[in-house]
């Protein structure tokens, strides 16, 4: 996500933040209760991922790997991070990569055919922009999380003959939105057509076993499986879940052949924090709990977020101005809140909030109490 809009404040330096970003941050010496950013898992303070950090560092892993296993040097930390990651994903192989701004091209490159055209959603992250014009084929954009459009767009746009692929977010980091990809992958199938679905915000989140927004509405035959693991997972990089062919395929095209391969470190890190998650399901469910406590929550302060079991919340309160009094309040009353103006978030913005699975209902009851007892000056 953006960096938030910096509340004012009479602090030295504003920015100075400790913590590992789920329930509780330290600001200038302060403690806050967060609704800040990504980490919806809460795993930055387990001692399995920390322990895992230290292990890799005192068996002399490398700081980065320079050298990706195409050259024919295998990363011990990166290849037993990759066979996690596709027993996670339920596939047969994964291939990791540095950064997670990668996976929608990693994506359309593992694909075990070429499309012809591309169809985006008009609200997708800049990664998929960017990984559909690396490519030679044409891309006609469609309206935000709306299967008509896409079918309107491929009966006008694709010729003949011709395969059609879908790029769009799992999750919408900014609005909470869940892409309906079932619909899509229906639609797609007319076709023999495919999804690249970035899974950022989704992955660990949604789904049965935690592998995204495809597996939430069961799509997975239709779909390439792409990552990240900055964000639910508390670690860094991205993988890409697909068969073995097209992991050997994937690792001598670029993005990956041309790029670092990544942290061995990092690596580490990401395979405990896979790892941690099969062993512990339950903190995914605590997880819906709380996103399903808070929705209600707000819902009866008169603050509607829609039905989605993701933990995003994004609200107006009013214009602009009014949600920046808004968030500034909050932060003085030591409630951290998000101002966004990414990517769907419109021209004024909207009040972003995100559970995560060290919350307790005691702080979602301290931020609906907050927000309830705003003046009325600030309501919608």
């Amino acid at each position: 996500m953006s960096p938030p809009q910096a509340p004012r404040s009479t602090a030295a330096h504003p920015g100075l933040l400790l913590g590992s970003a789920g329930a509780r941050i330290t600001l200038n010496g302060r403690e806050y209760i967060n609704f800040a950013g990504s980490t919806y898992l809460a795993l930055g303070n387990q001692q399995e991922l920390r322990n895992a950090a230290q292990k890799a560092l005192k068996a002399g892993a490398a700081f980065s790997c320079q050298l990706p296993s195409v050259y024919g040097v295998a990363d011990p930390f990166i290849g037993e991070l990759e066979k996690t990651a596709a027993s996670y994903c339920g596939t047969e192989a994964a291939v990791y990569i540095a950064s997670g701004y990668l996976i929608g091209a990693a994506a359309l490159m593992s694909l075990d055919s070429q499309p012809s055209m591309l169809f985006i959603d008009e609200d997708a992250h800049f990664s998929l922009f960017d990984a559909a014009r690396l490519t030679a084929f044409p891309l006609v954009r469609f309206n935000h999380c709306d299967p008509e459009a896409l079918e309107k767009a491929i009966r006008k746009n694709l010729p003949p003959g011709e395969r059609p692929v879908a790029l769009t977010d799992g999750l919408f980091g900014t609005s909470g939105r869940i892409a309906p990809l079932a619909e899509y992958a229906a639609i797609l199938n007319n076709w023999d057509g495919r999804l690249v679905v970035d899974e950022a915000h989704s992955f660990g989140v949604l789904g049965a076993h935690g592998r995204g927004a495809v597996e939430h509405h069961g799509a997975e035959r239709s779909s390439a499986l792409a990552a990240t693991l900055s964000k639910a997972f508390c670690a860094q990089g991205a993988i890409v879940g697909c068969t073995q062919e097209a992991a050997e395929r994937l690792r001598r095209l670029p993005p990956l052949r041309g790029a670092n391969a990544g942290s061995p470190i990092s690596a580490a890190v990401a395979s405990a924090s896979l790892c941690y998650m099969q062993a512990h399901p339950e903190r995914r469910e605590r997880l819906r709990q709380l996103t399903a406590y808070l929705r209600k929550r707000l819902r009866n302060i008169g603050i509607e977020t829609g039905d989605s079991p993701a933990p995003i919340f994004a609200f107006h309160r009013g214009a602009r101005q009014a949600m920046l009094t808004l968030q500034q309040q909050l932060f003085e009353r030591g409630i951290y809140v998000l101002m966004s103006s990414y990517i769907g978030a419109g021209p004024d913005g909207v009040i972003r909030c995100a559970v995560f699975a060290d919350h307790s209902e005691a702080d979602l009851d301290t931020l609906t109490g907050e927000l309830e007892s705003l003046p009325a000056s600030l309501a919608t």
